[in-house]
């Protein structure tokens, strides 16, 4: 029951309609007994909304696109490690001062790990973005030999630099030896779901493909991986992982993870049908 003790926790971002953060995290409140509810809203900017909520005196949530970055200069206190990414997905109220984290990295590095060992392992990356940010810290610290692509060629330098990778033109990508391949873009989702951000032709069946976009839940490019005999990975596992990692960074306590993931699953399926 929602009363005058109960705390805000939110998202933030837009598009956020479709978000699946507010069914995983409410039912974990509820698993663990916390008077907590957790809402989404639509934020184009970054200070007033962040300054809207601090109002209301929210306790924390996530941020999502495209206010990652921009977050970052309106926070009391940022993690190095976000600090590193420059990005932030996740706030969390830490003695009385917001804070900001970075989650998504994670989730990414747990998600590949169910299926791959990372050390070692030549990763294309596509996308430069905020989650790409992330993802590309956390497979470096794991050994990978990272490769960044992007349609901002610009982006994917910087990126690359940061992160001491390798960076390429998508002409020249037959000429990268590839173990993992990671779409970090949003190609794939609504309205781009017909489309994919390579050939048929370039995909082995010894890759492991991993997308992170979570809907659909398997992409063009997974259905087509997985037909070559391609060893995939898809968004929901992500999605799960980092909040799994946020809702432990929110409350302190270990995430109920099987509740979180059947509440995930079936909101997927519902919508689904």
């Amino acid at each position: 029951m929602i009363d005058s003790k109960t705390r805000l926790f939110c998202l933030i971002g837009n598009p956020v309609e479709h978000s699946l953060s507010p069914a995983m995290h409410n039912a974990a409140f509820k698993a663990i007994g916390m008077n907590a509810v957790y809402l989404a809203f639509s934020v184009r900017n970054a200070k007033h909304g962040f300054n809207s909520l601090k109002e209301l005196g929210f306790y924390g949530g996530n941020v999502t696109m495209p206010l990652k970055q921009n977050i970052i200069g309106h926070l009391d206190v940022v993690d190095p490690t976000a600090k590193k990414i420059g990005a932030v997905n996740t706030i969390a109220l830490k003695n009385n001062r917001y804070t900001g984290f970075n989650t998504d990295g994670i989730g990414a590095r747990n998600a590949l790990k169910k299926v791959t060992e990372l050390d070692g392992k030549n990763v294309l990356l596509f996308g430069a973005g905020g989650a790409a940010r992330a993802i590309s810290f956390y497979l470096k610290q794991e050994g990978a030999e990272l490769t960044i692509l992007d349609k901002d060629f610009l982006k994917a330098k910087n990126l690359a630099r940061l992160v001491d990778s390798k960076h390429m033109n998508i002409k020249k990508i037959s000429e990268v030896a590839v173990d993992v391949l990671i779409n970090a873009t949003p190609v794939g989702m609504k309205p781009f779901q017909n489309k994919m951000i390579v050939s048929r032709e370039f995909l082995k069946k010894e890759m492991v493909v991993f997308d992170i976009v979570y809907e659909p839940v398997e992409t063009k490019l997974l259905s087509v991986a997985k037909s070559v005999g391609c060893t995939t990975v898809n968004g929901i596992e992500m999605l799960l992982e980092q909040g799994f990692a946020s809702f432990e960074i929110f409350t302190g306590y270990k995430a109920p993870e099987l509740i979180m993931r059947e509440v995930v699953l079936n909101a997927i399926n519902s919508r689904a049908d």
